[in-house]
C-alpha cells in the first residue's frame, strides 16, 4: 500500500470531522433577515482610489489592493502592470508585457484567487506568480498582502497576492451587461490587433448566473542584441582570455591594414579581459492569443447558507518568431578578438590585470543568420465549490474545495544560415554524402558510391574582420565594407557575402529544449469564527486545510533521421559526423570508413522560405542578412517530421521529473479589541510530506547534447513548521493608524530545485594534438535540483503609520525587515564527467543549487494618495496623485569580484512610482511613471568570476477614458511610451553584456454597459 495515499486518507478523514463538528455548531445561530448586501459596482479613477485607500483601511494586516475603474478595466493592459503601482511590488516584462512579480525584492510570492491557491500554467513548477497569461478583463481588482494572518489559506514570504473576480451578488438585482471591444499597435510591428471582451450577470437575490468572456490576440516587437545568450538573464557564454607578448593574440584577419595580426604585441603584459562565445542582434515578434473565460453561480440557500461555485479558464498560445545574425567562434576558444579601447578596472583575475572594454576588433569563424520561433500552449482550469454560513449569529464557517488543472508545452526549432565554406570551421571543405546528393559532377567514391561534396562553394574562406563598438549608447557592428576571401572571387566584402542568397547555406536544423509540464492543485478547507462578547478577545478563527500539489515535466530533444540514414541525430547540422559506437553510417573510401555527414550541402531556401531582415532593433551598422522565415516553425516538430521523417522524442533524464506535495495545515487565531488597538494572535501549523522522482543520466548519446535515462530515484521526505503572526493596529485618531506586526513565513521552492538532475553541455574540441581533438567534449553542466533542500523560511517584520486625510487621499510610512532563515542559492563546483562518447577525462565546472545560511531584507515604504479636491476647489480640484517610494537594500550570499555581499537576486535597492490622473464631469486620464534601480540578474554568469546586472529602468504608461453617455465610453491606452531599453552589463557599467528593446504599444477601444 502507497503510505502517501494512506496519510492522504486519514487527513481527509480529520478534515471531514472537523467539518461535521463545526456545521454542528452552526444550529445555535441566531435566523438572520432575507435582505441581501449588494455590492456597487466601481465605476472611475477616484472611486477606483477610494475603494483601494478602504480596503487598507478595514484590513487586519499591511495590505495595499488595486481595484478596477469599471466592469473590466484594470489600470493597466496586464494585472502585473497595474501591481507594480503598489509599493514594493517589482515585475519583470515578457515582450514588453508585465508578467512575473516580485514583492520586497523577493519572487516567493503566493497567487490566490478569491481567497485560494491559484494554479497557473506558467507556474506548474514555480512559486513566483505570472500573469502573462490571465487577462486582466476578467478581474475587477486584487489585494497584496506583505504580512500575514494565521487565517490566510497560503502566504508567500514577502506576499501574497489574491485577485479577485466578479460574482453574480456583485451586481444589481436584474440583468446587466457590460463589453468592450479595442484595437492596440505596436511602433515596430505596425499591425492592428484586436481585443474583445464582455460580462453577462443575473441575479434576483436568490440566485445568480455570471459568464465573463475576452479574447485578444497581439503581435509584440523585441529586440535583443549583445552576448550569446539562451535567455537574458543566464548573461550568455563568456569567459576570460588573458594576453601578454608572447604573440597569442589573434589572426586571420587579412585583407585591410591590420594584415598579419598574429606576430604584434597588442596588449600589456598580464592583462585579462572578456571574450564572449559570440556575439548576436536579432528582432523578434511575440504572438500572443489569449482566450480567458469566468462563469459564476451563487444560491442563497435560507437558513444562513450561501452557495458559490467558480469557474476559470485561461488559454495562451504563443509564438516567438526569432531572426537576427550571429557572429560566434564556434565554441572552438575565445581567442577570436581583442579590445582596442579598454579601462583598467583595478581588479585581478587569476593573476591579472582585469579591463573592460568597449571597442573591439573580432574574427569570428562562423558569420550566420539565425532563425528560432519558441511555441507555447498554455491552459489552466480552476474550479472553486464554496459554502458559506452565516445565519447573523455569532458563528460564521466557510468549506471550499478547490480543483486546479494546468498545462504548459513549448516547442522550439532553430536552424542557422552560413556563410562560412568550412575552411575554417573544420579544417576543410568538403563532407561526405550518399551517392544521392552527388548531383553537381562530383567523383563518384566509395563501395556504395558516395561522393566528397562541396559545402557551401559560394560562401567565404577566411574569418571575416568585424569591428564591436559597445562605447555609445547602443551596439555598433563595423567592417562590413572589408573585402573578403571565397567563392564569390576577388574583390568582394562581407556585405557583398551577406546579400547574396547563394553564398548561404542551412548550417544546423534542431529541435531541442521542447518541455510538457501538467500539474494539478486540489485543496479542502474548512474554516469557522465565533464572534465573542463582553470580553478582550472579540472572536476567534479556527481552520484546516489540506492540499495536493502535483507537477510532471518532461524536457526532450527531437531526434530526426539523419541524411536519410537509421542514424538519429538531435543536430542535424554540416558538422555533425555519423560515426559512433552506436550508430554509424557511411562507406569504405580507398580502405578506410568515411562517414556520411548528418546534413548534406543545403540551400537556405530549399527547405524554407528565405527572407531579408535588415531590422535589429537598437544595433546600427548591420546591412542585412538572408534568414529563415520563422512562420515555417510554427509547428515545429511538424517541420521537422515533414523535411527530414519521422524521428524520436528523447528525454533529457536530468530534466524531466515528478513532484507531489501535500500539506495539512490548521490555524487558531484570536482577535481581539482594547480601546484603540485592535489585532489578532494566532499561529498556523503546516504539515508538509514530499515525494519526488527524479531521473538518472547515463552514458551519452551519440550525435546530441543528450544522456540515456539510467533509472529513476525516488526520495520521500516530511517537515513540518509552527508559523506564529501577530497584527497589531492602533488608532492615534480617527485618522491615523499606527501598526505592527510579526509573522514567520514558510515557501516551498520552485518544484524543479526538488527534481532536476544532472544535465551536461559539450562542447567541439579545438586543441590542437588533443587526443579528443574534433570531438565533442564535456564543458560544463547544471545540477539544479536536490530533495533534501529546505524551504524557504523567514521571520518578517512590519511596522507602519497611515493617514487617511480625506475620502480618497492618505499617506503612509512603512517600516520592514524580512530575516531569512533558509534559502536557496547557486553555486558551482568541479565535478568529473564524461565526454560525449562516455568517457570521464577531465573535471569541468557544474552548476548547482545549494542551502543558503541567511539573509536580510530590510527598507522603507512611503505612500501618498492625494485627491485634491478633498482639499481644493476650482479647477485643480479635478486632479490628484498617486505615488510610492520604496527603498530595500539586501545582502545575500557570496561576494561579488571586488568583495562584495552580493544583493539578493532581481531586487532593486530603490523604486519610484508616480501617477498623475484627472477625472471630472465625462473625462479621466492618467500618466504613470515606474522607476527601478539597478538589479543582480545572474550571478557568476562569466566562469563563475562576473555578476551580470541590469541597469535602472523608466517605464512611462498613459490612459484616457471620455465617457459618451452613461452607458458608452471610449479609452485610448499607450504603454512605454517613451520606447525604454533594457541594459545588462557584468560587473562594471562600461562591460555591455546586452540590451533589450520593448516596443511602444498604443490601443484604441470602446465600452459599454447596460
Amino acid at each position: 500500500m502507497n503510505p502517501n495515499k494512506t496519510r492522504f486518507k486519514r487527513k481527509l478523514m480529520a478534515v471531514a470531522v472537523a467539518s461535521y463538528a463545526m456545521s454542528g455548531l452552526s444550529t445555535t445561530a441566531v435566523a438572520q433577515t432575507d435582505e441581501m448586501l449588494e455590492e456597487v459596482v466601481v465605476r472611475g479613477i477616484r472611486a477606483s482610489i477610494e475603494t483601494s485607500i478602504n480596503t487598507k483601511r478595514d484590513a487586519a494586516t499591511v495590505v495595499d489592493a488595486i481595484t478596477a475603474e469599471d466592469i473590466g478595466k484594470l489600470p493597466d493592459v496586464t494585472i502585473s502592470d497595474s501591481l507594480q503601482r503598489i509599493s514594493g511590488v517589482q515585475i519583470r516584462r515578457s515582450a514588453g508585457e508585465g508578467s512575473s512579480v516580485n514583492i520586497r525584492g523577493l519572487p516567493q510570492v503566493v497567487t490566490q484567487l478569491n481567497g485560494e491557491q491559484f494554479l497557473g500554467s506558467s507556474s506548474v513548477v514555480s512559486v513566483q506568480p505570472n500573469f502573462n497569461e490571465i487577462p486582466s478583463q476578467l478581474f475587477r481588482g486584487a489585494d497584496v498582502y506583505k504580512s500575514a494572518t494565521a487565517d490566510l489559506n497560503r502566504a508567500g514570504i514577502t506576499g501574497t497576492v489574491d485577485l479577485k473576480t466578479y460574482r453574480p451578488f456583485d451586481f444589481d438585482e436584474g440583468l446587466t451587461a457590460a463589453g468592450s471591444f479595442e484595437v492596440s499597435t505596436g511602433e515596430e510591428t505596425g499591425e492592428f490587433d484586436p481585443m474583445i471582451s464582455g460580462l453577462v450577470n443575473w441575479q434576483n437575490n436568490r440566485v445568480g448566473f455570471m459568464l465573463a468572456g475576452t479574447y485578444s490576440n497581439v503581435n509584440l516587437a523585441n529586440t535583443y542584441a549583445g552576448v550569446s545568450a539562451g535567455s537574458p538573464d543566464a548573461g550568455g557564454a563568456a569567459g576570460w582570455t588573458g594576453r601578454s607578448n608572447d604573440g597569442n593574440v589573434i589572426g586571420n584577419i587579412t585583407g585591410d591594414p591590420l594584415a598579419n595580426l598574429g606576430g604584434v604585441d597588442l596588449v600589456d603584459q598580464g592583462r585579462s579581459y572578456l571574450s564572449q562565445e559570440g556575439i548576436l542582434a536579432w528582432h523578434q515578434v511575440t504572438e500572443r492569443e489569449r482566450i480567458g473565460l469566468n462563469a459564476s453561480f451563487q444560491a442563497d440557500l435560507g437558513e444562513g447558507w450561501t452557495l458559490t461555485s467558480d469557474w476559470f479558464y485561461a488559454n495562451r498560445e504563443e509564438y516567438n518568431r526569432k531572426v537576427g545574425v550571429a557572429a560566434t567562434n564556434k565554441w572552438q576558444g575565445n581567442d577570436w578578438s581583442y579590445p582596442t579601447a579598454s579601462r583598467d578596472t583595478g581588479e585581478e583575475l587569476d593573476g591579472n590585470d582585469f579591463h573592460t572594454w568597449q571597442v573591439g576588433e573580432m574574427a569570428p569563424k562562423r558569420l550566420a543568420s539565425l532563425t528560432q520561433n519558441d511555441v507555447f500552449d498554455n491552459t489552466s482550469r480552476n474550479v472553486n465549490v464554496q459554502l458559506d454560513y452565516d445565519n447573523g449569529g455569532p458563528f460564521t464557517a466557510t468549506f471550499r474545495g478547490v480543483f486546479g488543472s494546468a498545462e504548459q508545452t513549448r516547442r522550439m526549432a532553430f536552424n542557422e544560415g552560413d556563410l562560412t565554406n568550412a575552411s575554417s570551421t573544420l579544417g576543410r571543405t568538403t563532407n561526405f554524402v550518399p551517392g544521392e546528393q552527388c548531383t553537381n559532377g562530383e567523383e563518384i567514391v566509395g563501395d556504395e558510391g558516395g561522393c566528397f561534396q562541396a559545402i557551401n562553394p559560394l560562401g567565404y574562406s577566411e574569418n571575416p574582420h568585424i569591428t564591436y563598438d559597445t562605447s555609445g549608447s547602443h551596439p555598433h557592428w563595423s567592417g562590413f565594407d572589408r573585402q573578403l576571401a571565397g567563392g564569390l572571387g576577388a574583390g568582394n566584402t562581407t556585405a557583398d557575402y551577406m546579400s547574396n542568397l547563394d553564398s548561404y547555406n542551412v548550417g544546423a536544423y534542431a529541435s531541442e529544449n521542447n518541455e510538457d509540464a501538467k500539474g494539478t492543485l486540489t485543496a479542502l478547507s474548512l474554516a469557522g469564527s465565533y464572534e465573542i462578547e463582553n470580553n478582550f478577545f472579540t472572536s476567534v478563527d479556527a481552520g484546516v486545510r489540506l492540499s495536493t500539489r502535483t507537477a510532471d515535466y518532461s524536457r526532450w530533444n527531437y531526434m530526426a533521421p539523419a541524411n536519410n540514414t537509421e542514424c538519429e541525430a538531435q543536430w542535424l547540422a554540416t558538422d555533425v559526423e555519423l560515426e559512433s559506437d552506436v550508430c554509424s553510417a557511411g562507406e569504405t573510401v580507398d580502405g578506410e570508413f568515411v562517414p556520411y555527414i548528418a546534413l548534406g550541402n543545403t540551400r537556405l531556401d530549399e527547405n524554407n522560405n528565405a527572407i531579408w531582415v535588415d531590422d535589429f532593433g537598437s544595433v546600427t551598422g548591420i546591412p542585412g542578412v538572408w534568414a529563415t522565415d520563422p512562420r515555417d516553425y510554427d509547428d515545429p516538430v511538424a517541420f521537422m517530421e515533414r523535411t527530414f521523417g519521422e524521428g524520436s522524442r528523447v528525454p533529457v533524464p536530468g530534466s524531466t521529473f515528478y513532484v507531489e506535495m501535500e500539506e495539512l495545515s490548521y490555524y487558531l487565531q484570536g482577535n481581539f479589541e482594547v480601546g484603540a488597538l485592535t489585532g489578532n494572535v494566532g499561529v498556523k501549523v503546516i504539515e508538509t510530506d514530499l515525494l519526488v522522482q527524479q531521473n538518472i543520466a547515463g552514458p551519452g548519446i551519440p550525435f546530441g547534447n543528450l544522456n540515456e535515462d539510467a533509472g529513476d530515484v525516488f526520495t520521500a521526505r516530511s517537515y513540518t513548521d509552527v508559523l506564529p503572526s501577530v497584527n497589531l493596529a492602533y488608532n492615534l485618531t480617527d485618522d491615523l493608524v499606527l501598526r505592527a506586526a510579526y509573522t514567520q513565513a514558510m515557501v516551498p521552492l520552485n518544484l524543479n530545485q526538488y527534481g532536476d538532475g544532472l544535465v551536461l553541455n559539450y562542447t567541439i574540441d579545438s586543441a590542437e594534438g588533443s587526443p579528443t581533438e574534433g570531438d565533442f567534449i564535456v564543458s560544463g553542466g547544471s545540477l539544479s535540483g536536490n530533495p533534501q533542500l529546505d524551504p524557504w523560511r523567514s521571520d518578517n517584520y512590519d511596522l507602519s503609520l497611515e493617514w487617511y486625510v480625506g475620502p480618497a487621499s492618505m499617506l503612509n510610512v512603512g517600516l520592514f525587515r524580512v530575516e531569512i532563515d533558509s534559502f536557496t542559492e547557486g553555486q558551482t563546483v568541479q565535478m568529473e564527467q564524461p565526454d560525449a562518447d562516455g568517457v570521464v577525462r577531465r573535471s569541468v565546472p557544474i552548476n548547482t543549487t545549494g542551502q543558503g545560511s541567511g539573509g536580510t531584507l530590510e527598507g522603507i515604504e512611503l505612500g501618498a494618495k492625494i485627491a485634491f479636491g478633498d482639499f481644493l476647489d476650482g479647477w485643480i480640484a479635478d486632479f490628484g496623485i498617486d505615488t510610492n517610494f520604496t527603498y530595500s537594500p539586501s545582502e545575500g550570499e557570496g561576494e561579488d569580484i571586488q568583495g562584495n555581499t552580493n544583493p539578493f537576486p532581481d531586487n532593486s535597492k530603490e523604486q519610484f512610482n508616480f501617477s498623475l490622473w484627472y477625472e471630472s464631469n465625462r473625462f479621466q486620464a492618467r500618466i504613470a511613471h515606474n522607476y527601478r534601480s539597478e538589479r543582480l540578474a545572474a550571478t557568476g554568469a562569466a566562469w563563475g568570476a562576473l555578476n551580470v546586472y541590469q541597469k535602472a529602468t523608466n517605464y512611462i504608461d498613459l490612459s484616457a477614458t471620455y465617457d459618451i453617455n452613461d452607458n458608452i465610453s471610449v479609452f485610448f491606452h499607450g504603454s512605454n511610451i517613451t520606447g525604454e531599453i533594457e541594459e545588462y552589463y557584468f560587473e562594471w557599467d562600461d562591460q555591455l553584456a546586452f540590451q533589450s528593446y520593448f516596443e511602444p504599444r498604443y490601443s484604441l477601444g470602446v465600452r459599454a454597459r447596460f
